[in-house]
Parts: C-alpha cells; structure tokens; sequence
C-alpha cells in the first residue's frame, strides 16, 4: 500500500493567478452593476458599501478594511498553569454545574 504524501508541490496547491482573480472580480462587478443600475466599478463599489453599511457586521467589515482589523490579545489568567489545588478544581467544577 502507497502511503499518501502531505505537504510539498501538489497540482492546484498554492494562491491562484492574478488574471483569474482579476477575472473573478470583474464578474462581481459587473453583476452589481446590472442588479444596481450603475455604470462605472467605482459606482458599483460604492453601492455595494453602502449597503453593507445598513448591517452592524458590515460596518465592521468596513472598518476592518479601512482601519486595519486590531490585534487579538488573549491573556491567560492562570499564572500557575497546570498547578490547580483541589479547591480550585472544585470551585470550577462548582462553577460549570451552576452555569448548567
């Protein structure tokens, strides 16, 4: 039996061309263009930001991309790591049956 090969070269691993992102892009654009009676891309844009606008996640989505998304910082509260009494391990244990 041939044992399966992970990582490396594979055919259609990797980012895709530009022209067939370009050509994807252009496809979007001129489907908004039509179903919002626009004429140019930029008009097409703005339309389609505008109405992301309306939505709270669209506006997220807007100043993420215009403001650059903020780092996520995830803090670990326990200093001890892996060093719990078994007061603690009760009181959470406790804790998880309540919230239940």
């Amino acid at each position: 039996m041939e044992e399966k090969k992970r990582g490396g070269f594979r055919e259609g691993s990797g980012r895709k061309p530009r022209a067939e992102e370009l050509k994807s892009n252009n496809i979007f654009l001129t489907m908004i263009k039509d179903l919002k009676g626009v004429e140019t891309d930029e008009e097409a844009r703005l339309e389609i930001a505008r109405e992301l606008f309306t939505f709270e996640r669209g506006k997220m989505f807007i100043a993420e991309h215009v403001f650059g998304k903020p780092k996520e910082i995830i803090e670990n509260i326990n200093i001890d790591a892996g060093k719990l009494t078994e007061e603690e391990v009760k009181k959470i244990n406790d804790a998880l049956q309540q919230s239940y």
